[in-house]
């Protein structure tokens, strides 16, 4: 009976030689580290699926790469292998093993049939005696170094990530800070939780190597405290749901932003009546964000006689779900979702209902399960800084911005670049009406701001008391404000859905993101009378060059403050202007971090701040 086991290990170890590149197993060379120090761990239990090799030459040619054995029946290699076999039958191989950690995965030094035993019986760990090798900090190592504060507060070693920010986003997703200790059950639920999500995810055809990201893609949409407690099918069936999302995530295909709305050729039309459905965070009475919205809904009704519904007030996750599910009941089949805060509550309902089709309002959301959609506002910022830019009197202008999410520091960008553009002595001092410390427009009237640009982007205002687009300081007046024309962008939606059309956007694994402009009709600026007659004209030949492309804020040699060269020739892409992180050389201020803004502020920034997803 053992001759026969290790036959049939023999045949795996030489099957196992044949697909790989090396043919045999590993072998950590110990000269030719370059090492911080060395840290003794122990007797720790060595997940055997982390185990990659061996430290000795002998060894390494007598096992496949995946540690199973390679010598013939005849030797005494074999001999003791099958003795070891049999004791783990009988009584189980229980004396550690001595092993170095490097970069997370393990090299034996002593007991490589224990570990080739084991392996071959499918053991989850093995007990092992292990120094830590740790190499010196560089920026390759970075993501090892957060390990190793991950290890120090959690003494978990099963799980890892190769690179940096992976262990931020699961304390963040269990509720954990950096650096403090978990509790026993705390290790114990995690532990649960990460093996049977584990177990599904390869039950579902995943690999083992990328469990640990496809949990933080589970987890960015399902809540860690309520996944604690689900069932290995609630897990099988959420996954299998997931798959788009997985994809994303493992293949770093990331935001597809289409720009242009001429549709491709469809293959096959829409079969059936679309009725949409419109779910906001706050009321259109109190809110010109969703009134705006509301318009652009009515503008769809009238121009593709699409049955509509609208939901006002729903705030929370909660609420989102109930009303989404009060929608689909409706007969909705397409649901626009207009405050990027409710992306979750999207995502868990597009895995629900995938005969229907999701969009958020929103920017750079890498969910390839729910549509976004935005409009390049950043050209209508280009024209009212030129408009600012001819009529301050003493070369100084004041821009407001929201909060620094995808799209919002293109936004500032073209402003100053579109007032450097007719006037070269143009500076733009910038503000956050989200930070906690904001500057006060009397304070920006007595330091002599003339003009002040304020762009509310996503968050809902009060139109009563607040203003926006450009105005004078001191003054309620608006001399120009720049417009979403949200009906052309739910128009050319609906219509890609209605040709067929929609299912040719698709871009592989990626997310897909339309953000239209000036050419697609989707933003445009209006001036006021006050705005002098060349002024005006001169807003209109810019906007005509931008509608043509002739013109391109971006183009060119830019350069960012303090001097440093951005780009030199060619136009920025698409994805570089989403996320652009730079401020150009004659704006004033900085993007603030997160910890700096109001809460809603940093709810914006959590959902789509610069850097999450594109």
């Amino acid at each position: 009976m053992s001759l026969s086991t290790y036959r049939k290990a023999l045949r795996f170890g030489q099957k196992d030689r044949k697909t790989s590149e090396t043919g045999i197993l590993a072998m950590l060379d110990e000269l030719a580290l370059d090492l911080a120090y060395r840290e003794p761990l122990g007797v720790i239990d060595i997940p055997l699926e982390l185990i990659a090799g061996t430290l000795t030459e002998a060894r390494a040619i007598s096992f496949s790469p995946h540690f199973f054995p390679l010598m013939e029946e005849t030797t005494e290699f074999a001999a003791k292998w099958i003795a070891l076999s049999e004791a783990h039958l009988r009584e189980g191989i229980r004396d550690p093993i001595k092993a170095i950690e490097y970069l997370g995965r393990y090299y034996v030094i002593e007991g490589n049939k224990r570990v080739s035993v084991l392996k071959y019986y499918g053991a989850a760990s093995i007990p092992g005696s292990v120094t830590r090798y740790v190499p010196k900090r560089t920026p390759e190592t970075e993501a090892y170094y957060e390990y190793l504060d991950f290890y120090r507060a959690t003494g978990i070693n099963y799980l890892h990530f190769d690179r940096p920010g992976g262990y931020a986003e699961l304390l963040k997703a269990a509720g954990h800070a950096s650096g403090t200790p978990w509790s026993a059950d705390d290790l114990r639920s995690f532990r649960t939780l990460y093996y049977m999500f584990r177990e599904a995810y390869l039950r579902q055809g995943g690999a083992a190597e990328n469990a640990p990201e496809a949990l933080l893609v589970y987890l960015d949409i399902f809540d860690y405290q309520q996944s604690l407690h689900k069932l290995p099918d609630e897990l099988d069936e959420e996954i299998a749901r997931l798959r788009p999302e997985f994809a994303n995530r493992r293949e770093h295909a990331g935001v597809a932003l289409l720009t242009d709305d001429a549709a491709k050729a469809p293959l096959l039309h829409f079969s059936g009546e679309v009725t949409a459905a419109f779910i906001h965070d706050r009321a259109a009475h109190d809110s010109a964000w969703v009134y705006a919205h509301e318009l652009g809904r009515r503008d769809l009704e009238a121009a593709l006689n699409v049955r509509t519904r609208s939901y006002e007030g729903v705030v929370t996750p909660e609420a989102a779900a109930d009303t989404i599910a009060d929608a689909v009941d409706g007969g909705a089949n397409v649901i626009f979702i207009t405050s990027p805060q409710l992306m979750q509550a999207a995502v868990k309902a597009a895995l629900a209902y995938p005969q229907v089709k999701f969009l958020s309002c929103s920017l750079g959301m890498s969910y390839p399960s729910v549509r976004a959609y935005y409009a390049r506002t950043y050209e209508a910022q280009y024209l009212l800084g030129a408009v600012a830019g001819a009529l301050t009197p003493n070369d100084r202008i004041n821009y407001i911005a929201d909060a620094p999410i995808y799209g919002t520091t293109a936004d500032i960008n073209a402003f100053a670049l579109g007032a450097r553009f007719v006037n070269p002595r143009a500076q733009v001092s910038l503000e956050w009406s989200q930070a906690e410390s904001t500057g006060s427009r009397n304070r920006l009237s007595d330091a002599g701001v003339t003009y002040i640009a304020e762009m509310d982007r996503l968050s809902p205002y009060d139109a009563q008391t607040r203003q926006s687009g450009l105005y004078l300081a001191g003054e309620s007046r608006n001399i120009g404000m720049s417009l979403c024309r949200w009906g052309e962008i739910y128009i050319k939606i609906v219509r890609r859905i209605l040709d067929g059309s929609w299912k040719n956007d698709a871009r592989g694994a990626s997310a897909v993101n339309y953000w239209w402009g000036l050419d697609s009709g989707a933003v445009s600026i209006i001036l006021s009378r006050r705005a002098p007659q060349g002024t005006r004209q001169l807003a209109g030949l810019l906007r005509d060059a931008l509608w043509s492309g002739r013109l391109d804020p971006f183009s060119g040699e830019l350069r960012a403050q303090g001097g440093a060269k951005v780009r030199f020739e060619g136009a920025l892409s698409p994805l570089q202007l989403a996320s652009m992180d730079w401020l150009a050389e004659n704006v004033t201020g900085r993007i603030p971090q997160a910890e700096e803004l109001t809460e809603s502020g940093r709810e914006l920034v959590r959902v789509q701040g610069i850097g999450r997803g594109l």
